[in-house]
């Protein structure tokens, strides 16, 4: 029979062994496979790639954290492939010099060492633990949290039932929906990825796209359609409508004369919800003004409509304001103006063609106001009171249209013990002349702004969002330049949702997450942003933020995003929480937690007493029920809590004799692999030892020769 050797890459192998040439193809091409796979040219090539890799996802995890190398390259598809592919070689160059010789113990040992490692890297990652457990002082808890989540979808027959089963949510499973109208509980695997899903363009170049995220419809079955938008791994709500202004009020010869480029002043103003009795006065919400240290004031409120916008832009007063001021009126499209001094002498005037009679009441010197009142033709009134220095504060006559600006001149001489109620006092006069920049968002989203320094009126103007510098009362002492930094625009008061960056130095311990969510039901679809919900230690706690619920013709859905949760298989029993800190300062500089551990089902029995973890310093444990050796650290702590906070009456009894409450964060780590990793690196420090004290592997060749 004729023979011929199939070399591919390395023809020097030892034990290169023909095979006939007249074998079927498929045998052929099996061991010319064989070959490529125990070459040692594949070999340095994986092993070389693994070395870039690893220097790589060490870059990777100094610039973004564990999580993100975890996420980008060890939990990768294609990380796991060469792992598998460089075992494979492994095991190849092993059985290619089958039967072994006994100069080739420490080559056999050498490349066993190196697959049990691989195989105890793969155990570790398939079945390793390594969650957060967060537990209360005098209290005992069994669950931990990953640093995943998942949808749990609730499904109820009927469209009024209140009543939704909650319990631990399993690491798996994705159960079917069960018929008839009991309760179902779905749960919807997510893995959403590190970062938030628009900063990924933005992140140092890797290929992020190799690694899963799970995007777009996630469940469809049955009439339910779970489908993610978008994703961020960290979030806030931020008030709105909100500016962020920066303002330099030095004076003009500061300025020439080289004042600090830190100068500017940051200001942030925002608009609150209206509350008890401005509810009904302040529909748009109550204003915000900030006064800076020369005296400056900035005013921002809303205009909740076009008539209030175009009377902001229109409160140029072209008279004389007087000594008791004047007030501009807008009503019906037309602009009024009178002077209290007139409307004292006729109190009654009728407002142009609006139908609108507007009737002077009262001048009011301490509060630097006017009060007025609006008669309609049904013989029904609405009041109205203006003030000078705090228009954000005026009671207009939104249901007529009726809005108005009172001028006061406070550079008069005050009123005096002998003319009182006349004229405002001396106090007032100085409060009413500080320089004031009033801003508005109008009905249109857009800034609006206004200069007053008494007794003139400046400039009254949109005002640019882009950062664009604006000068106000310029010429004046009281000059100053100011921008937006950000606006936030919103029609009436409430929070926008808005995206952390990730910072790894700024890297928040308690992330929100949220995820966009369309979620169909009986073809009634909805959009919204849920909240992750946080690894709380008080199962059944969930914010109206946490879930949502769809109702559909027969049928309502409610959707949550917990948290990861697993059975560590026993309790932690939190005695005590002690903590330092730095002296003079509120920072910790060492925290500890006295616990015992106990039986998972019977919580009487100890599996081991008065067990102190501290930072930096881990506890091991061995679980005898399950055989587990899990490593128990201190991570962090929250609190404390004090009597009078409605968490320390929740869970602390009177007779416990606590005076504060402290929830401490354990992690609980478990690596099943551990000990195949142990042993596979014995296994190669012994081949390598092997190899250079006998010596066989490197003269054995010659010796036969």
């Amino acid at each position: 029979m004729a023979y011929g050797t199939i070399r591919l890459l390395n023809p020097s192998m030892p034990n290169s062994r023909p095979v006939p040439i007249d074998r079927p193809l498929p045998v052929r091409l099996a061991f010319g496979l064989f070959r490529v796979c125990a070459s040692l040219q594949l070999a340095v090539v994986l092993i070389a790639g693994v070395a870039v890799l690893l220097a790589w996802a060490t870059f990777v995890e100094s610039r973004y954290g564990a999580a993100a190398v975890r996420f980008g390259i060890y939990g990768a598809w294609w990380f796991t492939a060469i792992g598998a592919l460089l075992a494979l070689n492994i095991f190849c160059a092993a059985a290619a010099r089958f039967p072994w010789k006994r100069r080739h113990t420490g080559f056999v040992v050498t490349h066993l060492g190196l697959l049990v490692l691989l195989a105890g890297c793969l155990v570790s990652r398939l079945g390793g633990i390594d969650a957060t457990l967060p537990v209360f002082e005098g209290r005992a808890n069994w669950r931990a949290f990953e640093d995943s989540q998942h949808f749990q979808l609730t499904v109820l027959s009927g469209t009024n039932t209140t009543s939704e089963p909650r319990g631990l949510s399993p690491r798996k499973a994705l159960p079917q929906d069960k018929p008839g109208g009991s309760p179902t509980v779905l749960f919807v695997p997510f893995r959403a990825g590190p970062f938030n899903w628009d900063d990924y363009a933005g992140l140092f170049p890797f290929p992020w796209r190799l690694a899963r995220r799970d995007r777009g419809v996630l469940y469809d079955r049955n009439g339910i359609k779970l489908e993610v938008l978008d994703y961020y791994a960290d979030s806030k709500q931020i008030a709105a409508p909100r500016i962020e202004l920066k303002v330099d009020a030095s004076s003009g010869s500061l300025r020439e004369s080289g004042f600090p480029s830190d100068r500017w002043t940051p200001v942030v103003l925002m608009i609150k919800p209206s509350i008890g009795p401005h509810a009904a006065v302040h529909r748009f919400g109550m204003a915000n003004r900030h006064t800076l240290p020369g005296g400056l004031q900035i005013v921002f409120w809303t205009a909740g409509s076009r008539q209030e916008t175009e009377a902001f832009l229109d409160s140029v007063p072209s008279k004389s304001i007087g000594k008791y001021g004047l007030i501009v009126l807008h009503a019906g499209g037309e602009k009024f103006e009178f002077s209290v001094d007139r409307l004292r002498e006729q109190p009654r005037r009728v407002l142009g063609e609006s139908g609108l009679e507007l009737e002077f009441i009262s001048f009011e010197p301490r509060f630097t106001a006017v009060r007025l009142m609006i008669h309609r033709k049904n013989g029904s009134q609405r009041p109205m009171v203006l003030i000078a220095d705090l228009p954000d504060f005026n009671r207009h006559d939104p249901d007529d249209g009726v809005y108005g600006t009172f001028w006061f001149d406070a550079t008069q001489e005050p009123g005096t013990d002998e003319t009182p109620g006349d004229m405002p006092s001396a106090k007032k006069m100085r409060q009413a002349a500080a320089p004031r920049i009033d801003i508005i968002q109008g009905d249109d989203r857009r800034l609006y702004y206004r200069t007053w320094c008494s007794p003139k009126v400046g400039t009254i103007a949109p005002l640019a969002a882009d950062g664009t510098e604006t000068t106000v009362f310029d010429g004046a002492d009281a000059r100053a330049t100011l921008y937006v930094e950000k606006f936030l625009p919103l029609d009436e008061p409430g929070n926008i949702l808005t995206p952390i960056p990730f910072d790894r130095k700024k890297n928040r311990e308690l992330k929100q997450r949220r995820a966009r969510v369309r979620l169909m039901v009986d073809g009634v679809s909805e959009e919204f942003w849920l909240l992750g919900a946080s690894a709380d230690p008080l199962p059944g706690h969930i914010s109206a933020d946490e879930r949502h619920v769809v109702n559909g013709k027969n049928r309502r859905v409610a959707v949550t995003m917990p948290r990861d949760q697993l059975d560590v298989g026993f309790q932690i029993y939190l005695h005590k929480f002690n903590r330092r800190l730095d002296p003079g300062t509120s920072q910790a500089s060492h925290y500890s937690s006295l616990v015992d551990l106990l039986d998972r089902h019977d919580p009487d029995k100890p599996l081991q007493r008065e067990v102190l973890i501290t930072l930096n310093a881990p506890v091991d444990f061995s679980d005898p029920h399950t055989g587990r050796s899990y490593r128990l650290f201190q991570a962090s702590f929250r609190g404390p809590w004090r009597k009078d906070h409605p968490l320390f009456k929740e869970l602390v009894e009177e007779s416990s004799g606590r005076e504060q409450l402290f929830l401490s964060w354990l992690t609980v780590n478990y690596d099943p692999g551990r000990g195949l990793k142990y042993a596979g690196s014995l296994l190669i420090v012994a081949g390598i030892v092997i190899m250079y004290y006998m010596r066989a592997y490197f003269f054995g060749n010659r010796s036969a020769k």
